[in-house]
């Protein structure tokens, strides 16, 4: 009976920690709608000849796919963690007044958009540096948790550590 009440006990301590563990993968599923508008909104200035003429090249929408695929799960995993540190006790708050929040998205975003001008200078001067760092930089462990959603399409999901990738990119 004493063993029957330990493993009932444990069996719901777990409850709550198995869940946290699936917290990133519910947010990010729950974030589909808005992330889909966000990425049709571009598309169609793309298709209104705003971004430029390289704006609407193949190669150009895989990584904007890759982009949005990123960060949608950069979202994710802030939520997550805001939520975690949260005590039970405290009162949810809106996102944008949630401090843990907001800085960890300005953070993860910050190296995602200085990405942006770190992979345009190495290609223009360190070409053969941008695969071999993506490789390198690459969040194995966590693509399968994520599948980017339908509407990206995408060959093969990759999500990478921007911090990592960008000084891999700037390191000879």
């Amino acid at each position: 009976m004493m063993r029957l009440l330990a493993l009932l006990i444990l069996a719901a301590l777990a409850g709550p920690a198995l869940g946290q563990d699936r917290l990133p993968q519910d947010i990010y599923a729950s974030m589909e709608g808005s992330v889909r508008r966000e990425y049709d909104e571009l598309m169609q200035a793309i298709a209104r000849g705003e971004g430029g003429p390289r704006a609407g090249s193949e190669k150009m929408q895989q990584l904007l796919k890759v982009m949005y695929h990123n960060k949608a799960v950069l979202f994710a995993s802030c939520s997550a963690e805001a939520e975690r540190v949260r005590s039970p006790q405290a009162p949810r708050v809106p996102a944008g007044q949630n401090l843990m929040l907001t800085t960890c998205v300005e953070e993860k975003f910050a190296e995602l958009n200085k990405f942006s001008n770190v992979r345009s200078y190495a290609l223009t001067f360190f070409p053969d540096r941008i695969e071999r760092c993506g490789e390198a930089s690459r969040l194995r462990d966590q693509e399968p948790l994520f599948p980017p959603y339908g509407f990206l399409q995408l060959a093969e999901p990759r999500l990478y550590d921007f911090s990592r990738y960008n000084e891999c990119l700037m390191r000879p």
